[in-house]
């Protein structure tokens, strides 16, 4: 069983842009304490653990692959994509890193020599972006997630129900039968079934139970990767029953978006990405066995990757895949 989250578990001056903590150094992030790493942005722990020591030793398996793809790509022909992240920068850890260092591309300060700017901050809402606090005037430079300021699950469950015209989400004191108990907070890997009717605790969302099991023993999660709305490649997530809600993974397949997704299906997950103003992100659905039904359960604007319980050949195949349909994305 392999810890999803690798090695971590979850301005204005002119046209620059001055991350705030944390440092764009990735081992500042990160805390030692009695039990385990501190994520000093998100507050997670990581224990110290067997499953754990595997997922770092994979995801800086997966960092030297990257670096060497990095070199690499440094000398072909062609020009760079340079993106300034604010108020956040990516550490090795996320996706959005490894993808565009894969691409041959550039993380820069200055608004000025950026191809784009990438609103990156691992929060599940916000009420302005903070490019609105930047002097220098922006209008005719790209935005990426600039307009994504809430994935809150409640907003999720909302937007899904809009755009694919059936509901998640259910009132806990009408229901009748079992519910998810579930934190709004992006993240928290906290579910649980309850029984309804129940009584609504403040920060908690409600959903319906997703029979996403394949034989009743382990369940399959697909996390898609979506660039511009469209799904560019898809991990099959599979976990016991036991531990269905956790943030951990017994087996993760690769697969292209058409061998899981229909094509209508992947035109409605791409309208829900835009209703969702998702530019870059990961989503998390889920397809009932009973109905066959697509539930959107989870949006992460910010998300890690590739998972460390996929195979490292895998791994690098991901990274090369989503590093050509970004520079596609950019170049559109």
């Amino acid at each position: 069983m392999a810890n999803d989250a690798g090695i971590l578990m979850d301005t204005q001056r002119g046209g620059a842009l001055t991350p705030s903590k944390p440092s764009s150094a990735w081992w500042q992030d990160l805390a030692l304490e009695r039990g385990g790493l501190r994520a000093v942005k998100t507050g997670a722990l990581i224990p110290f653990s067997l499953d754990n020591l595997i997922a770092v030793l994979r995801g800086f398996a997966n960092y030297t692959a990257t670096q060497g793809l990095r070199l690499g790509a440094r000398f072909g022909p062609v020009r760079p994509i340079r993106i300034a992240f604010t108020p956040h920068q990516p550490q090795p850890w996320h996706l959005i890193w490894s993808v565009l260092h894969v691409t041959g591309g550039k993380i820069v300060k200055d608004i000025n020599t950026a191809d784009a700017v990438f609103y990156f901050e691992d929060t599940t809402t916000r009420e302005a972006c903070p490019l609105n606090t930047i002097s220098t005037p922006i209008e005719n430079i790209r935005r990426i997630n600039c307009a994504c300021l809430d994935v809150s699950k409640s907003k999720v469950a909302r937007v899904f129900a809009e755009v694919f015209g059936y509901p998640l989400g259910l009132d806990p004191t009408t229901w009748h039968g079992q519910a998810v108990e579930k934190s709004e907070l992006n993240g928290a890997h906290d579910g649980h079934i309850i029984t309804c009717p129940a009584k609504r605790k403040v920060g908690m969302v409600y959903e319906h139970v997703i029979d996403n099991s394949d034989n009743g023993r382990f369940v399959e999660d697909y996390r898609s990767p979506t660039i511009g709305g469209k799904i560019a490649l898809v991990y099959i997530k599979r976990r016991s029953m036991n531990y269905r809600f956790a943030n951990t993974n017994d087996k993760v397949l690769l697969q292209r978006p058409e061998q899981v997704f229909s094509a209508e299906e992947r035109e409605t997950l791409a309208r829900f990405c835009k209703a969702m103003d998702l530019d870059w992100g990961g989503i998390d659905v889920l397809r009932d066995r009973q109905s066959g039904r697509l539930y959107v359960v989870d949006v992460n604007k910010t998300d890690m990757g590739p998972p460390t319980a996929l195979a490292l050949i895998d791994q690098v195949r991901s990274v090369r895949l989503l590093s050509r349909a970004f520079r596609e994305f950019m170049l559109t």
